[in-house]
């Protein structure tokens, strides 16, 4: 009886750490994949070419997600293009991503849109919104999210745009500027 316990015991014990050692092994093989689960944006743009924030070492990148129907993404994407001027010669990207369906907004539909709203950011499409789900669960746009330097997400992201273009582009302004680091000069705020 009592060997037959120890059995049980031994078994148990056996059973547990080979659950264990399988468990730090699975975390190891995790930690191993550096980046694997962490938010990133690789989407194809308008201009043929697929942009992935993970592989824009380097560089801090904004990506702005809206839509053509969304008033608050026009006073948004007049203030990223003005940034975009102030940062030009700074290794700052901006990007913007329709999260329209292409049977709600074609293609050529969007490319009106960006040719009237002079953009000259590449316009990216996350139709089925897989992208935007990383950061955000509610459809508010537009809605800004920052990449740091080594690819990574730059948490929070940030919802929203009030008529106050010049409150907004001093808070991009601010995210950007700590995450370029401060062997970076800064641009002027205007």
């Amino acid at each position: 009886m009592m060997a037959k316990r120890l059995s049980i015991i031994f078994t148990l014990a056996f059973v547990a750490l080979c659950g264990a050692r399988a468990s730090a092994q699975e975390a190891a093989a995790v930690k191993e994949e550096e980046g694997a689960g962490l938010p990133s944006v690789r989407l194809k743009a308008l201009d043929g070419k697929t942009y992935d924030t993970a592989e824009m070492r380097g560089e801090v990148v904004v990506v702005s997600f809206g839509a053509t129907w969304c008033v608050p993404c026009v006073w948004e994407l007049k203030a990223i293009e003005e940034l975009k001027e102030e940062y030009a010669g700074r290794p700052v990207r901006f990007l913007w991503v329709s999260i329209e369906e292409k049977e709600r907004t074609t293609d050529r539909t969007l490319r009106h849109y960006a040719k009237s709203n002079r953009l000259t950011i590449p316009v990216l499409r996350d139709e089925d919104k897989s992208a935007f789900r990383q950061f955000s669960n509610v459809t508010r746009i537009p809605l800004i999210v920052f990449f740091d330097r080594e690819g990574r997400y730059a948490a929070p992201a940030h919802r929203g745009m009030s008529s106050d273009i010049t409150a907004y582009k001093q808070m991009v302004r601010g995210r950007v500027n700590a995450l370029l680091g401060p062997e970076v000069k800064e641009p002027e705020g205007k």
